[in-house]
């Protein structure tokens, strides 16, 4: 249970739609797991076009997925018209991004008026398992 109370009471509702309504992020057919307050988590399919030359996940790929997760948890807490930006990234690759599937956990560590301070941590697997392959640090802006 995270102990953020979200400033609107659709938040949910409000982090499906804003989702919904980010172009580049449906490209990645990434689906939204779970939403509470200040807290998400996002998934989506290991494609071909998604992998490098090792047919691993491609490092932007996995930033991708942290920062759409991590976004949406800051999201989780802002107020009705407010918006949210990166404005701070750093990641670290753990080990390849092997699998059928890829999912951040995406959390707020402290939100502020304007600045939001989250982390994610990615995996990657299949059925069988999965395995922690990046942890990410972003700090977002509210706009």
């Amino acid at each position: 249970m995270t102990p953020f109370k979200p400033q609107r009471p659709d938040f949910k509702q409000a982090v499906v739609a804003f989702h919904q309504h980010t172009p580049f992020a449906l490209q990645f057919d990434i689906s939204l797991d779970e939403i509470e307050p200040g807290r998400v988590v996002a998934s989506m399919p290991m494609r071909a076009e998604f992998v490098q030359q090792t047919d691993v996940a491609h490092a932007g790929v996995m930033a991708t997925l942290a920062d759409i997760a991590c976004g949406l948890a800051a999201y989780s807490l802002m107020a009705e018209g407010q918006n949210v930006l990166s404005v701070h990234f750093s990641i670290s690759l753990m080990r390849a991004a092997a699998g059928t599937r890829m999912k951040a956990v995406g959390r707020v560590v402290k939100p502020g008026r304007k600045l939001y301070f989250t982390e994610a941590e990615v995996f990657a697997g299949d059925d069988t398992g999965e395995k922690l392959v990046a942890k990410a640090s972003i700090t977002m802006a509210v706009a």
